[in-house]
């Protein structure tokens, strides 16, 4: 069986390709490049990346998709914070550049599968091929997968699905000498150098305006509403008796509404652009103990939490999972 590794530089893709190689599997190692500035792919990663191969023995590739990256990732982030959201770039980015590319690279390699370093698992059934949670719940990011698509959850292999990070870093310092491991963990916003406020209010022009409560009483200004996000508590400029936290941003009016923690806490909340791994049947779902999740259209739910939570923030995701196994998504608004 052939198999191509996302190989980012650090410590989980270079086990991830041990671990299959130890198999006796061919396995092939493909690094993608997104972003100069991504601690995933830059210039140290890659050159580090291109190491491990070459010491594990494996042949290794490159693939420029910076293009790709910038036109299905960077800019629907920068048009959804103009429009007041929060949006989280790793979920897009698996779905539009990150799993395609790999498969693009596994289809001209005439690979069988794709693997990478994610801490998520997949399970194969009647019902389709559904990513579940990893074996080590601190770690899990099979969050961030629930966009994948059939035939990149049928194609695709989690090395890690059943270790803890630990394990994987002490594997990793067995087989590979220090200068051949990251000494730092990618972040999720890859694309941005620097403070994340002062890229916002240097690419979208950001308008002061007025810190409220919910009231209306003024108490400070804000330096533009696309830098603040949904339960913000700090770099908030502005002092009171008791801790604020951003509660609202009112985009007709340009102001930053705030208040105490009890008024970020939401137990309903709406969400569309829905995807499903494993379609529920009626029109509810009802999770139990958790809440439940009505179909109002083809394309949008209505979640009913058992139990309020902090910062539902429009723009996320919200991922519903069937114990273990992801049902579906969608994005928060």
């Amino acid at each position: 069986m052939s198999v191509v590794v996302g190989m980012s530089g650090g410590v989980d893709s270079a086990v991830s390709a041990l671990l299959l190689k130890e198999l006796g599997e061919h396995v092939i190692g493909v690094t993608l490049h997104f972003s100069q500035h991504s601690a995933c792919c830059d210039i140290a990663s890659t050159r580090r990346a291109k190491a491990q191969c070459e010491h594990l023995g494996i042949a290794w590739h490159n693939v420029d998709m910076k293009d790709a990256f910038d036109c299905r990732v960077i800019q629907p982030f920068w048009e959804a914070v103009a429009g007041g959201a929060t949006p989280n770039p790793c979920v897009l980015c698996n779905e539009r550049v990150k799993w395609q590319g790999l498969l693009d690279a596994a289809d001209e390699l005439h690979a069988d599968f794709i693997a990478s370093g994610h801490y998520a698992g997949i399970v194969h059934s009647e019902d389709g091929d559904q990513i579940c949670r990893g074996m080590d719940r601190a770690k899990d990011q099979s969050y961030f997968l629930y966009r994948l698509s059939a035939e990149q959850r049928r194609r695709v292999l989690f090395p890690l699905a059943g270790r803890v990070k630990s394990d994987v870093v002490a594997l990793a310092s067995r087989w590979f000498s220090s200068d051949l491991l990251a000494s730092r963990e990618s972040q999720d916003l890859c694309f941005v150098e620097g403070p994340v406020n002062e890229e916002v209010c240097r690419r979208l022009s950001c308008v002061p305006g007025d810190v409220v409560l919910k009231d209306g009483t003024v108490i400070g200004k804000h330096q533009g509403t696309a830098s603040y996000t949904i339960g913000q508590r700090s770099g908030l400029g502005i002092s009171a008796v008791s801790r604020l936290y951003v509660v609202e941003k009112r985009h007709d009016t340009n102001e930053l509404v705030v208040g105490q923690r009890n008024a970020c806490m939401r137990d309903v909340f709406e969400a569309i652009d829905l995807k499903w791994q494993h379609l529920p049947t009626g029109k509810s779902a009802y999770f139990r103990a958790k809440g439940s999740v009505d179909r109002v259209s083809e394309d949008g739910v209505s979640v009913h939490l058992a139990n309020s939570v902090f910062a539902v923030t429009p723009g996320q995701a919200v991922v519903f999972y069937d114990d273990q196994r992801i049902l579906g998504g969608g994005t928060i608004v």
